[in-house]
């Protein structure tokens, strides 16, 4: 398959899946899962060795339906998408609010995907949780300013 074809898995990873499952049929965001992703499926964070990352779709799932439960309203963006043979990078922004703290995210992150026999195999996920984690936990209250 065709490079152009690998993007088209990202694509709709995002479109179809990461951006349906807050929509009005998540359990077809879910079961767009089975199409785009290979059974042996893996996933990791940042520099994650293989015994770290989470395997199979089912993981994967549960990961999404997670995600979706903690950021209602999220939306997810692709800015650049670089597909060469097997290989894709991909830079996104999501754009979220987190339920429990009710504080907006707003997160730019890469992603490399490998692909094998036409399904997605492999997602290593760069993301900055520090500045993340301070989004999630940042205070929103107006504070007053003591007097000089």
């Amino acid at each position: 398959m065709s490079a152009e074809h690998h993007a088209t898995l990202v694509r709709r990873y995002f479109d179809d899946v990461l951006n349906g499952l807050n929509g009005p049929d998540p359990g077809r965001a879910l079961a767009i899962v089975d199409q785009l992703f290979a059974d042996d499926f893996k996933m990791g964070f940042n520099n994650a060795t293989d015994a770290e990352m989470a395997h199979g779709r089912a993981a994967h799932k549960a990961f999404l339906v997670d995600h979706a439960r903690d950021y209602p309203d999220d939306h997810w963006i692709v800015e650049e998408l670089i597909a060469v043979d097997d290989a894709i990078a991909c830079q996104w922004h999501i754009r979220a609010r987190h339920v429990e703290s009710g504080n907006p995210i707003d997160v730019r992150a890469a992603d490399f995907y490998r692909v094998r026999d036409g399904r997605l195999a492999e997602l290593r996920r760069f993301l900055d949780f520090q500045s993340f984690n301070r989004q999630k936990r940042r205070s929103t209250a107006i504070r007053a300013h003591p007097a000089r």
